[in-house]
């Protein structure tokens, strides 16, 4: 009879430790599931924050820049590197923006602009007015993903660039 309780006590023992490393193996595994929808999270947040910010920058800029007289001083683009340099946004460490500009308005204010959505009548039928259509790209990628950190050129490039886009009609 002891060496049936002890065998059977021997068995509680093995069935208890492997249940606790399941249940632990469990933990660990949402755990570090939890913390990657976090950080997605987050990138994706700054990225959308990054988009507010660049949309605000280009109507700042445009009105800033009043001489559309040549094809050369009309604003359609700027581009943005949010990090260290353009080689930690390529491993995940940053952001690139590219915000893309097209005028709409009377064809004094934007007939030399290349970016023309559309050109409104002459006055007095439409007021002078000028608008712009401005989308904003910001671009990132995962920084945890382990492709980005082995220094194969080429896995890198495999790595998907996250996008989040936002467009906005402002009147300038």
């Amino acid at each position: 009879m002891t060496k049936l309780r002890k065998a059977f006590s021997m068995m509680v023992a093995i069935f208890t430790m492997l249940v606790l490393s399941i249940v632990a193996t469990y933990i660990f595994y949402s755990s570090s599931s939890i913390a990657k929808e976090g950080e997605i999270q987050y990138k994706r947040e700054q990225a959308i924050l990054l988009a507010r910010s660049y949309t605000e920058y280009a109507v700042m800029a445009i009105m800033g820049n009043s001489d559309r007289s040549s094809a050369a001083k009309c604003l359609t683009e700027i581009h943005a590197i949010i990090g260290k340099d353009a080689n930690s946004v390529d491993v995940g460490l940053g952001y690139k923006v590219r915000v893309v500009i097209t005028y709409i308005g009377n064809a004094k204010y934007i007939q030399n602009c290349s970016r023309v959505a559309a050109i409104l009548p002459d006055p007095p039928a439409a007021p002078d007015s000028l608008s712009a259509i401005v989308d904003v790209y910001v671009s990132y990628r995962d920084w945890s993903n382990s492709k980005l950190y082995n220094g194969n050129a080429t896995e890198k490039q495999n790595v998907p660039w996250q996008t989040y886009h936002r467009r906005s009609i402002q009147k300038i």
